[in-house]
């Protein structure tokens, strides 16, 4: 056997008995043997180069064997053998945190983009991610990497920013611009991407292989994962869902609501529901006022939110019949009003989809976008420790 493929085949079998480890801990190296079909002698080995390595720690000992032998060392995933920093740069706000290689924030910080967008962005980042660092007591030795999600179309090979309105960004290179700051493997990709990266790693996506997520913010666009890959189309830019026509009449005279909105976007997004409500009061109110005033009563907040939904519900519909997911997952702002439209929407879509599928709200918080991008970072960066 040639060294590269021996190599090569050490690598593979260390990744299998560190997944075991994952799965099944505590664990010890003997039912490894027997979950993994690989000799116990050879477990061992690889046991022990994980426990050098720092991912895997022993720990006490297990139940006595059947035949009263001695009782076995257990092991366990060490996650918090090194750290990714995981940054997410929206319209509004520029989040970054510290999480361990389960997902877990360490640390989080934040501060709203629109301050900063001209005037040193990526040096107000670097200045929120080395406090993180000193709070925990961190160097960036002890960090494999960073992921990053941006509102935008991005090219994921070469780290740049195609297009974002939000940010007002075109052929934007972020990997040039944090390899100033750091010596750091990079990875970058569209906000709704690391999202549903995030839910099929440690959210409402687990054990699930085909997943959409779609973020309901100031626009509406969506991450896809067929068959447990992320799919990005072939020019970076699947789900655009904010893209789709709900209605045929209107799209006639259809002119976007903002530059670069697509028709459904301009009809359910967050901005559009905004808008559309602060052109009968004569007064200027978000979409969150919106639900606000529907919640009291509000005729006018009711009929622009069921008029979006409607439309919503719709898009979901289409997406459904087309690809046939186990699970979809909303998330952004007009996801945190989800139990005040839960019933139209789902009635909608069992009007027009061939089958069932669950639409659910996304658990996570504040963090979800730091979670997002560190599960990038864990998929794209080859390492012995691969989500």
């Amino acid at each position: 056997m040639q060294k590269g493929n021996a190599a090569y085949i050490k690598n593979m079998n260390t990744k299998i008995v560190l997944d075991c480890i994952i799965e099944h801990e505590p664990i010890s190296r003997a039912e490894i043997s027997k979950r993994v079909k690989i000799s116990k002698p050879t477990v061992s080995q690889l046991v022990n180069h994980l426990v050098e390595e720092g991912f895997v720690y022993e720990v006490g000992m297990g139940n006595s064997t059947a035949t009263g032998g001695r009782k076995p060392v257990q092991l366990c995933f060490n996650a918090q053998n090194a750290y990714i920093i995981g940054i997410d740069i929206g319209g509004s706000k520029v989040a970054s945190g510290i999480t361990d290689l389960k997902g877990k924030v360490q640390s989080y910080r934040e501060f709203p983009t629109q301050e900063f967008l001209h005037k040193d962005l990526f040096r107000r980042l670097q200045e929120d991610v080395q406090g993180m660092l000193n709070e925990l007591e961190l160097t960036t030795s002890d960090v494999l990497g960073i992921g990053v999600g941006v509102a935008g179309v991005t090219d994921v090979k070469k780290g740049m920013v195609m297009e974002a309105p939000a940010l007002e960004w075109k052929q934007f290179s972020i990997r040039e611009k944090l390899e100033d700051y750091y010596d750091l493997p990079i990875f970058v990709d569209n906000d709704v991407n690391i999202s549903v990266l995030g839910e099929h790693w440690i959210g409402a996506g687990v054990d699930k292989s085909n997943i959409i997520y779609i973020s309901i913010g100031t626009g509406i666009g969506s991450g896809i994962i067929l068959n447990g890959n992320l799919y990005r189309g072939s020019n970076y830019s699947a789900g655009e869902i904010g893209y789709q026509v709900t209605d045929r009449q209107m799209a006639r005279d259809f002119n976007p609501l903002l530059k670069g909105f697509g028709f459904l976007e301009s009809m359910a997004g967050g901005f559009s529901i905004g808008e559309q409500l602060s052109g009968r009061l004569n007064k200027k109110v978000t979409a969150k006022e919106a639900f606000e005033l529907a919640d009291k009563g509000d005729e006018d907040a009711k009929e622009v939110i069921d008029f979006a939904i409607e439309n919503l519900g719709i898009g979901i519909s289409n997406y459904i019949s087309l690809l046939d997911p186990e699970i979809i997952i909303l998330g952004g702002g007009i996801s945190g009003s989800y139990e005040s439209f839960k019933e139209q929407l789902h009635e909608i879509i069992q009007k027009f989809t061939p089958g069932k599928c669950e639409v659910i709200p996304t658990r996570f918080g504040k963090e979800a976008g730091v979670i997002g991008a560190s599960a990038l970072f864990l998929k794209e960066y080859d390492s012995i420790f691969k989500i």
